[in-house]
C-alpha cells in the first residue's frame, strides 16, 4: 500500500466516530467608526473641515497600527500628524484621540509645523508598533522613517529618537542628496510602509521601487543590508527593473513597481504588496534567502501584472496594505477594488475566501458597494488602505476615502479539520481532507471559498500526512 492510500485508509478508520467543531460566523458590517459620528457619514475633518482630536483627513497610503497593549495609531496624512486612541477593541463613533504626533496640538495641520524636526511630519504614511511598544512612522514627504521610543513610557513621547533615510532630524532630502535619481543603501524616497521582525526592519521604499531590510538598527542613517526589487543593486531605482538597471516594461520575480504594503509571517517569509504591478509577492525566509520572489497572489505567474488579471474575482487592483491575523491568514487592502480580501494558506496554496466591502460578492469592485462616493454604510468601503488586528482579534480597516477607521467583530473562523466548511468536524469531512492531501490544487478549485488551511490541523503551514493524526483526534473527540 502506498503512502497516500495508507493515509486515506487511516483517516477512514475514524469514520464511525464523530467530533464537533462549531464555526464562529460574523458579519462584515462595522461596529464603530473613528473620524465620523456614525456609519453613514464620510466627511473629511468632520464636522467643520478643520482638524480636531476626533477628525480625520486621510489620503494616499494612510495606515493604522495597533500596539501590543491595544493602543491604536492612525496616520492622519492630510493633517500631517499621527493620532492615537487607547483601545482598538472598544472605541465608539467619533471618539477623541488622546495623543498627537507631528503637531503641537489637535487643531494644527501644517506640514512640518515649526520646521523639519524630530517632532514634525509631512504626509505620514506607514505605521508600525514593535514588540517593545516603539512606534515607527514613514514620514513620506520628508523621505524618512522615524522611531519614537515607547510613548507609554518615554519622557518625550512625541519627539522621535531615531531616523532612517536622513543624516539628522532637520533634513528631509530625497535620497539624502536631493536628487531622486541617486539612491543608496542609506537613502529613501517616499517610504510607504515599515514593519519589524526581531532585529530586522523592513521598509517599502516606494519611490525607489524597492524594499530594504536593515539589521540591528541602533543609530541614525543606517545602511540597509538587503534590497528587494532591484536585482541586489542599492543604486538603482528603476520601476520594473529589466535586470540591467533600466526601466522595464514587464514584471518579474526580481522587480517591483512602487511597492507599499509589507507583512512578515512567523516563518520569516516576506510578503510585498507590489502596488502598481497589481500583485502580492512572497519571499521565503527573506532575511536569509535571495531577492527573487517565490510566489505570487493576484496574478497567474510572476511575469503578469494586469489589474484584476482577467477578472475581479481572484485578481487585484492596486493592493496597498497587508496584515496577518492570529490564524495565519493574509489580509489584503485591495484599494482600487474598494475591498479587503482574506487569503488562507498564503505560503503554500493561496486561496481568497473572504471579502469585506462588496456585500460578500467577489466579482464586484464598486465604490461603497454601489452606493457611490458620497454615501456609505457599515458594510461599504472606498479605497481602503490598511488593516490591523487588536490583541483580542478584532479587525480594523482604514477606509481612507470615507475618512474613517472601522472596527469589526472578530472575523469568522472554522474549526481545524472542518474540510467542508459546514461549521462542524464530522465524517463528512473525511473525503475532503483526503482530497486536500492528495491534490491541493483540485481541492481549491472545487471549493474556492472553503480554505484548505482548515486541513492544516497541526498548524505548520502545510497540509501533509503529518496532519492525519491530529485530524483523527479532532474527529473522534480524542
Amino acid at each position: 500500500m502506498n503512502e497516500w492510500a495508507a493515509c486515506a485508509a487511516r483517516v477512514a478508520l475514524a469514520g464511525s466516530l464523530v467530533g464537533v467543531g462549531q464555526a464562529d460566523p460574523t458579519a462584515d458590517a462595522a461596529l464603530a467608526a473613528l473620524g465620523q459620528p456614525n456609519l453613514t457619514t464620510n466627511v473629511s475633518n468632520f464636522p467643520s473641515g478643520a482638524p480636531s482630536a476626533s477628525s480625520l483627513a486621510l489620503s494616499n497610503a494612510a495606515d493604522l497600527a495597533i500596539a501590543p497593549n491595544g493602543r491604536v495609531y492612525i496616520s492622519d496624512a492630510d493633517n500631517h500628524r499621527v493620532l492615537s486612541w487607547p483601545d482598538a477593541a472598544s472605541f465608539s463613533n467619533l471618539d477623541a484621540a488622546d495623543r498627537v504626533f507631528g503637531q503641537p496640538d489637535f487643531v494644527s495641520s501644517a506640514p512640518n509645523n515649526g520646521g523639519i524636526s524630530a517632532g514634525s511630519l509631512a504626509l505620514p504614511q506607514g505605521l508600525w508598533v514593535d514588540e517593545t511598544g516603539d512606534l515607527w512612522v514613514c514620514d513620506a514627504f520628508n523621505h524618512r522613517v522615524l522611531r519614537f521610543n515607547n510613548p507609554d513610557s518615554d519622557a518625550t513621547p512625541a519627539v522621535a529618537d531615531l531616523v532612517i533615510g536622513q543624516f539628522d532630524f532637520t533634513s528631509g532630502l530625497a535620497n539624502l542628496t536631493g536628487s531622486k535619481d541617486a539612491p543608496s543603501a542609506a537613502s529613501l524616497l517616499f517610504p510607504g510602509r515599515v514593519v519589524t521582525q526581531g532585529a530586522d526592519v523592513y521598509v517599502s521604499d516606494s519611490g525607489n521601487s524597492r524594499v530594504l531590510r536593515y539589521r540591528n538598527v541602533s543609530a541614525n542613517t543606517p545602511a540597509a543590508q538587503q534590497v528587494f526589487g532591484q536585482f541586489d543593486s542599492f543604486v538603482s531605482r528603476a520601476e520594473n527593473n529589466d535586470g540591467m538597471g533600466g526601466f522595464g516594461c514587464c514584471a518579474s520575480a526580481g522587480n517591483l513597481r512602487n511597492p507599499i504594503g509589507l507583512a512578515v509571517n512567523g516563518a520569516g517569509d516576506l510578503f510585498i504588496a507590489d502596488w502598481n504591478n497589481h500583485r502580492v509577492l512572497r519571499f521565503e525566509s527573506a532575511a536569509t534567502g535571495d531577492s527573487l520572489a517565490d510566489g505570487v497572489i493576484g496574478q497567474a505567474d510572476l511575469q503578469s501584472n494586469a489589474p484584476d488579471a482577467l477578472s475581479v474575482d481572484g485578481g487585484l487592483h492596486n493592493p496597498i496594505d497587508l496584515a496577518f491575523d492570529a490564524r495565519g491568514d493574509l489580509w489584503i487592502a485591495d484599494a482600487a477594488n474598494h475591498r479587503v480580501l482574506r487569503v488562507a494558506a498564503p505560503r503554500f496554496q493561496p486561496q481568497i475566501w473572504d471579502v469585506y466591502g462588496q456585500g460578500g460578492n467577489f466579482a464586484l469592485d464598486d465604490v461603497n458597494r454601489g452606493l457611490g462616493p458620497f454615501f456609505c454604510d457599515a458594510s461599504s468601503l472606498f479605497e481602503p488602505t490598511a488593516t490591523a488586528f487588536s490583541p483580542n482579534g478584532r479587525l480594523l480597516i482604514l477606509d481612507t476615502q470615507n475618512m474613517r477607521a472601522l472596527r469589526y467583530a472578530a472575523p469568522r473562523s472554522f474549526a481545524p479539520g472542518d474540510a467542508n466548511c459546514d461549521g462542524f468536524v464530522t465524517v463528512a469531512d473525511i473525503g475532503r481532507f483526503v482530497a486536500a492531501l492528495l491534490d491541493p490544487a483540485a481541492f481549491v478549485a472545487a471549493t474556492p471559498r472553503c480554505p484548505i488551511s482548515n486541513c492544516d490541523t497541526n498548524a505548520d503551514g502545510f497540509v501533509t500526512v503529518s496532519d492525519i493524526g491530529t485530524f483523527v483526534t479532532i474527529l473522534t473527540g480524542g
